[in-house]
């Protein structure tokens, strides 16, 4: 193609253009803009929005303010905050809501002559010397394919009719008056985003650190070429506090302040006449509870997901001036450990039951925002609304979880063992009860053998007395001798009978012995059973304590990656008010007691010289005279 030829495409493409931009932009010439009264402007469905950019004049006039919300992979995202994350499906519905189907009022203007006076004009072609009188905001929603469901410039409220304004198509000159809402087209950052930074739960906030210090953090260059950290200090105290859920108050733990001399630390404890000054502490609480940003800004790659600085960041110039700009800076803090973040004003550590620790670190003031609030009458008025960056991490404290109280297990007797199989045990529980059985069936028969010979023996004896005497009677020269002679025989035979009564006692007592060491045996058993019972259920138990602990340690380290994937790439924004409430110094901790009020804890005692009844009427108390006679006499 010669070079003719190419001028002539360009040409033609050229003229291609400008014909499609005056049918997109201008209106058909019978177009009558009062035939739209009635009819509707941005005909949409409220989700149908993808993304939405205002843009508008700042406060000042100097400069313009855009802000973009959109919804990428699924997920809302402000990309003109450097794709932070946004919280904004609520949000964007509202402010889809406030410009879809919007009605025509009337037609208020036709030409471009009047879209100054009617506050109309686009913010992008108005002139930034600090008066932008009469340009308004421009408002762009586009769907998923990126076509405009919304161009709009929103103009002034109609005067003596609240909630209407004027407002035009970005690519048209007409003026229409519609109804709508602006406030839910908000620029302000912390409205598109998650409110809670944190995310912790004041109730279990266990322990809060502060230390007070600044630095003066500068860097100077190596013959390697290497970035050389230099810091000044300035060290005012150190605070370690805990806090008593149950009691609703702190305690301190360790309070340190450092001399103004030497520098160095010196430990103290509160007074008599001093205490915590609950409520900065309280305010301070709340403060972590509900830590609310206001802009954010990403930060340099080279830390690693925990925030600590690799071995390279210091070589890396523009990444450590990036900190060293905001009042931050990576070095050593000990000798020889790891590269972490210092930061210019100090830091506050919050430990959590589960071990979770948040460190906040505080850097410099953020300069846009110091030099936006310096400008103007509110700086005067107000001293100006001064931002402050902020650096959190969040790392994991094992020893803020406490470790669970294993019971002992009791011992088993000498050469016990515990079974293998509960059926063993079963078995040799109830063998003795079939050895005393068998016992008491042996001792039955020895007995009752006994006892017949006993009664066979005595009624011999009884009939041979019989005898013995009848033979005495019929013989005269029968004498005295005669007669115990006669009754030697019997006394044998209750001799042997006696003798044989006592083998039988004594068979009977050996049966009743080993019944009762066949019992003995099966306590024993039964007991060894309820030992080794018990020491299951405490091994149980320990080992459920066990699993317990070590969930919480795994559930409290998922958490600090969660979080410092979230915190890794910013820095965050925070008013200084906020960092005043959460930053709190040893005079802010620490208070003098309140005198306690006269007469406290009950009635003003009357002075030593003083009759507490003077005054009061004499009244007789009863007894008469006797009675006086006897108080005198007392």
């Amino acid at each position: 193609m010669t070079e003719a030829s190419k001028t002539i495409s360009f040409l033609a493409a050229g003229i291609v253009s400008i014909a499609a931009a005056y049918m997109v932009t201008s209106a058909p010439s019978d177009f009558d803009p009062g035939d739209r009264v009635g009819q509707r402007l941005n005909e949409f469905e409220v989700g149908d929005p993808k993304s939405l950019t205002i843009i508008k004049v700042a406060e000042g006039g100097s400069k313009l303010e855009e802000f973009e919300v959109a919804e990428q992979g699924g997920m809302w995202t402000i990309p003109s905050k450097q794709g932070y994350p946004a919280d904004a499906t609520e949000q964007m519905a509202a402010a889809a809501t406030g410009l879809m189907n919007r009605e025509i009022l009337r037609v208020e203007a036709k030409t471009a002559d009047e879209h100054a006076k009617l506050g109309v004009l686009n913010p992008s072609d108005a002139e930034l010397d600090g008066k932008a009188i009469g340009v308004g905001t421009r408002v762009v929603m586009t769907d998923v394919d990126d076509k405009p469901l919304v161009d709009m410039i929103i103009g002034d409220e109609v005067k003596d009719f609240p909630g209407q304004y004027y407002v035009r198509n970005s690519n048209q000159d007409v003026v229409y008056v519609v109804s709508l809402d602006p406030d839910k087209l908000t620029t302000t950052f912390d409205d598109w985003i998650e409110d809670d930074l944190l995310k912790l739960d004041p109730f279990n906030i266990k322990e809060v650190t502060i230390n007070d210090y600044s630095a003066e953090l500068t860097y100077s260059i190596t013959p390697d070429g290497r970035l050389a950290p230099q810091v000044l200090w300035d060290r005012r105290g150190k605070m370690e506090l805990a806090y008593d859920n149950d009691a609703a108050k702190w305690e301190p733990l360790e309070l340190v302040k450092f001399s103004r001399q030497t520098g160095e630390p010196e430990p103290f404890t509160l007074t008599d006449d001093e205490e915590l000054n609950e409520e900065k502490l309280r305010e301070m609480r709340n403060g972590l509870d509900d830590l609310l940003i206001v802009d954010v800004e990403r930060k340099p790659a080279g830390l690693s997901s925990d925030l600590k600085a690799g071995e390279d960041f210091l070589r890396d110039r523009d990444s450590a001036e990036s900190l060293v700009k905001r009042g931050f800076a990576p070095l050593r803090i000990e000798e020889g450990g790891p590269l972490e973040i210092l930061s210019s004003e100090g830091e506050v550590i919050c430990t959590m039951n589960n071990g979770v620790e948040y460190v906040l670190r505080f850097g410099k003031l953020a300069m846009d925002a110091a030099a936006d609030a310096a400008e103007g009458d509110a700086a005067d008025a107000n001293g100006g609304k001064l931002n402050r960056f902020l650096f959190v991490s969040a790392r994991f404290n094992e020893d803020a979880i406490e470790r669970p109280v294993l019971a002992p297990l009791p011992e088993l007797p000498a050469g016990a063992d515990e079974p293998a199989d509960a059926n063993g045990a079963e078995e040799s529980a109830d063998a003795p009860d079939e050895s005393a059985d068998a016992d008491d069936a042996q001792e039955t028969p020895a007995a009752e053998e006994a006892t017949e010979d006993e009664e066979e023996e005595e009624e011999v004896a009884d009939d041979e007395s019989v005898a013995t005497e009848t033979a005495a009677a019929d013989d005269p020269n029968t004498d005295g001798d005669a007669e115990v002679s006669q009754e030697s025989p019997a006394e044998a035979d209750a001799a042997m009978a006696e003798e044989a009564t006592e083998d039988a006692v004594e068979a009977a007592d050996e049966a009743t012995e080993d019944v009762a060491e066949a019992a003995e045996a099966s306590d024993l058993e039964a007991g060894l059973e309820a030992l080794i019972a018990e020491r299951k259920a405490i091994q149980q138990e320990n080992d459920r304590l066990l699993d317990q602990y070590k969930n919480t340690l795994a559930e409290g380290r998922e958490t600090v990656a969660e979080l410092n994937e979230r915190f890794g790439d910013w820095y965050y924004v925070i008013s200084e008010d906020v960092y005043k409430q959460i930053h709190l110094s040893l005079d802010d901790v620490i208070k003098q007691k309140d005198a306690e009020p006269a007469g406290e804890g009950g009635a003003a005692a009357a002075p030593a010289d003083d009759d507490p009844l003077t005054g009061l009427p004499n009244i007789s108390l009863g007894g008469g005279d006797e009675a006086g006679q006897d108080e005198s006499a007392e």
